[in-house]
């Protein structure tokens, strides 16, 4: 197995990272940043570790307030989306519908 990063997770991943370094300094938000990437190293050895989120086609892990979807296609996993779990959940559901890679 290998792990790809889509642009929609590196982008969602830098915006949690931005958000973290403004709000409780550098040091954290690389902490947090660091973790969510140690998180998603799990997946090479247990890829169906995470949940399902129902109603659609990903699996989740949970790390602090973030929730990492990920999909698995042909001996890779995709890492879709990073999403802090205490914004609008509506806007998740937007996002994870409208997803080009599903």
């Amino acid at each position: 197995m290998v792990i790809y990063w889509l642009q929609q997770a590196r982008d969602s991943l830098r915006e949690i990272y931005k958000f973290y370094k403004a709000t409780a300094g550098k040091e954290v938000a690389e902490k947090i940043r660091t973790e969510i990437y140690q998180e998603t190293r799990y997946l090479l050895i247990f890829p169906t570790i995470g949940s399902r989120e129902e109603g659609t086609p990903y699996r989740y892990l949970i790390k602090r307030h973030c929730k990492i979807f990920y999909s698995i296609r042909k001996e890779r996993i995709f890492i879709e989306l990073i999403w802090d779990t205490r914004r609008n959940p509506e806007v998740l559901q937007q996002l994870l519908n409208n997803n080009p890679n599903k």
